[in-house]
């Protein structure tokens, strides 16, 4: 190839990518966790009309033309069934009120946590399980993973996840309104539930992860050791009537939902009530269906973030698995020991 049409392609790549940094496609400022600040809520007329289904097609088409240009390859992924099971393991997504967990924040206003399988902080926003909902309501709403350079991604990738040999990395990522999040969930359109989305998409943007594992070839292989690890990066627009979201998880939370996963049953999940029933659901979902190992109580709500005092422990989680028993989940349990000179344990047998 001659020094001309090298210089033409080169000036091609140049140029396309300064198109990706000036254009993004949904024109708010991506929330940080380091400003802490709320991206702007632009009000403008709902769609001229369109549809739906119009609107994200559109949306889409801009999100990810860069596509055209070489800039990373888009393919379809199929709805997803499964979490993260490193997720179910570690208290990210809490059982406790917001009130709570903020007593229990360290001087960096970070909450710090340590269970059987690793300890770690988790930065950013306090979560509760309304959000682990929205967050895989995105994931199952996902359906293009995106594969290129960190730079070249519609939102641009940290250095701290690793390249492949190729110098790319992929992402799973989303475009989807407000609505569509909300008929995943089986919740009402009511404005109140709108706000309670976006807040909570907020919140999800804000948070990272510093980790220390049991297992960390195998589930932090994908990354620098010790680095802040992102959720997600969204991106939104808001309309009088609706909303266009982007959502593009992190290469590590990719990974994790392709390799590292556990099966879950969205149905029973949207049955549940109690926060702690929803969190126990999530932790047994990857233990086996006979659960009897690393079964203390204490061990359990560890790991999943329940905080109380020792003394109601027993009947806290008692109420929690009588629900997860109502809805099918559990075939059976029983928990044995005092909490005193035993300590207590729960055995199980599910579905």
């Amino acid at each position: 190839m001659s020094n001309q049409a090298m210089a033409r392609i080169e000036k091609r790549a140049a140029e396309a990518l300064e198109r990706l940094k000036k254009g993004r496609v949904l024109e708010t400022e991506l929330l940080s966790v380091e400003s802490g600040t709320k991206p702007p809520k632009k009000e403008v007329r709902a769609s001229n009309g369109l549809s739906s289904d119009q609107v994200v097609t559109r949306a889409s088409s801009e999100v990810y033309k860069n596509e055209q240009l070489g800039l990373f390859d888009a393919i379809p992924i199929s709805q997803r069934e499964t979490i993260p099971t490193l997720l179910t393991r570690i208290p990210v997504f809490m059982p406790i009120s917001k009130a709570k967990q903020k007593q229990l924040l360290n001087d960096d206003n970070a909450l710090p946590f340590e269970t059987p399988f690793g300890k770690g902080k988790r930065y950013g926003a306090n979560l509760g399980v309304f959000d682990e909902d929205v967050l895989y309501a995105l994931a199952r709403l996902s359906n293009k993973k995106l594969i290129g350079p960190h730079e070249n991604m519609p939102i641009q990738v940290s250095r701290v996840y690793k390249a492949n040999e190729k110098g790319s990395v992929n992402v799973d990522t989303v475009v989807c309104t407000v609505t569509d999040i909300l008929d995943r969930l089986g919740l009402s359109k009511g404005g109140k539930m709108r706000k309670d989305i976006v807040d909570s998409l907020e919140r999800l943007t804000s948070t990272t992860l510093i980790l220390t594992l049991n297992k960390e070839d195998r589930y932090l292989g994908k990354c620098e050791l010790g680095k802040p690890i992102k959720l997600v990066d969204i991106e939104w627009q808001l309309y009088s009537s609706d909303g266009i979201i982007y959502a593009q998880f992190s290469p590590i939370v990719t990974y994790w939902l392709e390799s590292e996963f556990t099966y879950y049953d969205w149905d029973t999940r949207k049955k549940l009530k109690n926060r702690l029933a929803k969190a126990l659901h999530r932790y047994l979902s990857s233990q086996p269906k006979d659960f009897y190992k690393l079964n203390k109580l204490e061990d359990i709500a560890a790991s999943i973030g329940q905080h109380g005092r020792k003394c109601d422990l027993r009947s806290t989680f008692e109420r929690a698995l009588d629900e997860l028993q109502e809805v099918g989940f559990l075939i059976d349990y029983n928990i044995e020991g005092t909490g005193k000179a035993t300590p207590f344990r729960l055995y199980a047998t599910r579905n």
